[in-house]
């Protein structure tokens, strides 16, 4: 009896283990990726997923757009004339803006 405790807790401590592995930038869940977004943005120090951050402001989701907006300009100090609530001609022109300022500066960070 007690081998099968000790089997079972093992596996489930394993199957936590693996499950438990944060938020992810390709979860289809908007609530991960927005998850996502507010992990990298508050790791001090850390590189930023700058590529990330851009690709997420054509997401479908405006929640996702949203954070992905507010994170670029806490990281950078630059909106661009991005809006995450703008109709998707003007937003597909600032994120042209955007991925334009990626490949000029997205590697100097």
């Amino acid at each position: 009896m007690a081998g099968s405790r000790f089997t079972a807790l093992v596996a489930s401590l394993a199957i936590a283990g693996c499950a438990d592995v944060g938020p992810s930038w390709t979860d289809p869940t908007p609530q991960a990726r927005i998850e996502a977004i507010h992990r990298d943005v508050g790791e001090p120090g850390g590189r930023h997923d700058l590529p990330r951050l851009v690709e997420s402001l054509a997401a479908d989701d405006a929640a996702v757009r949203m954070a992905a907006q507010h994170a670029l300009l806490r990281i950078t100090g630059s909106d661009l004339g991005y809006r995450f609530d703008d109709g998707p001609e003007a937003r597909a022109a600032a994120l042209a803006r955007w991925q334009a300022w990626l490949q000029a500066y997205g590697s100097m960070r």
